[in-house]
């Protein structure tokens, strides 16, 4: 009878035991679903660094740092000349600003360039979606790398004209935020 009342302790342990483990692995392997990541886009920007990738010619791939001056004769002004360090733009919810004229009595900015844009294709935290204006007469389409507080990362495979594909290049800006 001794036997009998040992196993069935035994038993009744081992379920406990069997049933922690369960509970453990079911509370620990649940997939955590998150929002898509909110982006801060409005604020002014400066170019830090670009990288300029031509898939067809690895030999042609560069990194413009600052003081670097980044000329693209395919893009129209003023994209075609990037003083990397210098050259700043602005976002608000809205419009994309280019062409910063700064008046130092007053200590504001006038843009002579205003082009409204539409972010495009946010999906989930990974896939933030892209940047699309028409500018000059051409679309531009920004990949959104990566959104932080005070930097943005965008990528770029040039202009084109509508119905038309981009070409075999990169560039991929990333930008510091310097001001609201």
């Amino acid at each position: 009878m001794k036997k009998k009342v040992y196993i069935c302790r035994n038993k009744t342990t081992m379920k406990k035991i069997i049933f922690i483990l369960l509970s453990f692995l079911i509370f620990t392997s649940c997939v955590k679903y998150s929002e898509p990541k909110l982006l801060s886009l409005s604020g002014e920007y400066c170019i830090d660094k670009i990288t300029y990738e031509n898939r067809d010619n690895s030999s042609l791939n560069q990194v413009f740092y600052p003081g670097d001056l980044y000329v693209n004769p395919s893009e129209t002004k003023p994209l075609d000349t990037i003083a990397v360090g210098f050259t700043r733009f602005a976002l608000d919810y809205s419009t994309i600003y280019f062409n910063p004229i700064d008046n130092p009595t007053s200590g504001s900015t006038t843009w002579t360039k205003k082009y409204p844009y539409v972010v495009h294709g946010q999906n989930s935290v990974y896939d933030l979606g892209y940047i699309i204006f028409d500018y000059d007469g051409t679309r531009r389409v920004w990949k959104i790398i990566d959104d932080g507080t005070e930097s943005l990362v965008i990528r770029t495979s040039g202009s084109y004209d509508y119905g038309s594909n981009s070409s075999g290049e990169t560039t991929t800006m990333f930008l510091t935020r310097v001001g609201p």
